[in-house]
């Protein structure tokens, strides 16, 4: 079975290193925006597996013949609107645009270090950065799912808050969403076997 796993803003395909090795068995390919290197897209899956602003793209371009989204510190829709108000204000996300334009090394580390995360590689893929974080500030997702999905959240995550995940698919209130406790914005990186174990349910449960 392939698994298709998706990285969030401001990592990279590295953010998996910990979690593919407990897959063995299952056919992992690493999509990767191009922020700190070559870019490379997941083209077909069975199984697409997401990290934070992955969700967003897994769900306007999903790969081929995708049956299933286990999404990990994911959301449908990241920014607050009229009709979603436990989104991330505009005010918010605006000022981490204008940081990001006057320095994108310095915001790039706050962002990752806020998220638990280590400093960043150099930037090699400004465009790529840039392009992505107005795609995750405007891009509204909700309602684009129909396969089988399975939601991955931390209790303690500064990105995506408690009310913040639970708003998020509320149309699919058959999704199976597991919340730990303890965790925050980087659980393939924090709990790689609690994904892991995730993922294989998922995959046992279309095979």
């Amino acid at each position: 079975m392939k698994v298709g796993l998706l990285h969030g803003w401001g990592f990279d395909r590295h953010v998996w290193d910990a979690v593919i090795p407990l897959l063995e068995g299952l056919d992992c390919h690493t999509g990767d925006r191009g922020y700190f290197g070559a870019p490379c897209a997941v083209e077909t899956a069975d199984i697409v597996v997401t990290h934070s602003l992955g969700t967003l793209h897994a769900l306007a371009h999903p790969p081929r013949g995708c049956r299933a989204l286990v999404a990990i510190n994911g959301f449908d829709c990241f920014a607050q609107r009229d009709d979603f108000p436990d989104g991330v204000s505009p005010l918010s996300t605006g000022r981490l645009a204008e940081r990001l334009a006057a320095d994108p090394a310095a915001e790039l580390t706050r962002f990752r270090t806020r998220c638990g995360g280590t400093q960043p590689p150099p930037i090699t893929g400004r465009a790529a950065l840039f392009a992505d974080l107005d795609f995750l500030r405007e891009w509204d997702g909700r309602g684009r799912w129909s396969g089988s999905l399975l939601l991955l959240g931390g209790a303690e995550d500064p990105v995506v808050t408690p009310a913040h995940q639970q708003a998020c698919f509320a149309d699919r209130p058959d999704a199976r969403r597991l919340t730990f406790p303890g965790q925050a914005h980087l659980l393939p990186l924090t709990a790689p076997a609690d994904c892991a174990a995730a993922i294989r349910a998922m995959a046992d449960s279309i095979a």
